[in-house]
């Protein structure tokens, strides 16, 4: 009886690992909106209100070459050449159109991969941005587009956000 119930136990594990199938994604990267949200906050310096936007994607990447570790961030930085891409989009009049900011909202995530390994990854990735109320119209509607490029230079599909509304208080 014992040699029939290691051979049920072997077979059960071996049609266990039979099925198991190795998560794969493009090597370019894909990403969709998770969350918006905004969190009202102090600014420690002026002492005024602030909106602070966080922006939550999810992502997948097929060979996890997602962010910069300190010395390709020092290089992109002299390039501007931003590994997270926002362009922002404020409605005036019922429309909305581009919004080019004076300082650029576009940055930089660090690696999400850290073992060196090549292999799929997938997660979310948070980003925030603030928008001091003095400086930002009243009512004021954004929405948001979003692209990641991984360190192949592989640029992801965009992602758009809804609408969300910045000083209403």
């Amino acid at each position: 009886m014992k040699k029939v119930s290691g051979f049920l136990i072997l077979i059960a594990i071996g049609s266990l690992i039979g099925c198991y199938k190795e998560t794969t994604f493009d090597v370019k990267p894909n990403i969709e909106f998770k969350t918006l949200k905004k969190e009202i906050r102090i600014d420690q310096f002026a002492g005024s209100k602030k909106d602070s936007v966080i922006l939550t994607i999810k992502f997948q990447d097929g060979d996890g070459d997602l962010g910069l570790n300190e010395k390709e961030k020092a290089a992109a930085e002299v390039k501007n050449d931003y590994n997270y891409i926002i362009r922002i989009f404020r409605k005036k009049k019922g429309v909305f159109t581009e919004f080019i900011p004076s300082v650029p909202y576009s940055g930089y995530f660090p690696r999400l991969k850290t073992d060196g390994k090549v292999g799929p990854i997938e997660g979310t990735i948070d980003y925030s941005i603030d928008f001091p109320q003095p400086f930002t119209p009243v009512k004021d509607s954004l929405k948001f587009q979003v692209t990641i490029k991984d360190r192949a230079g592989n640029i992801s599909n965009t992602a758009e956000s809804s609408v969300i509304v910045l000083n209403e208080f």
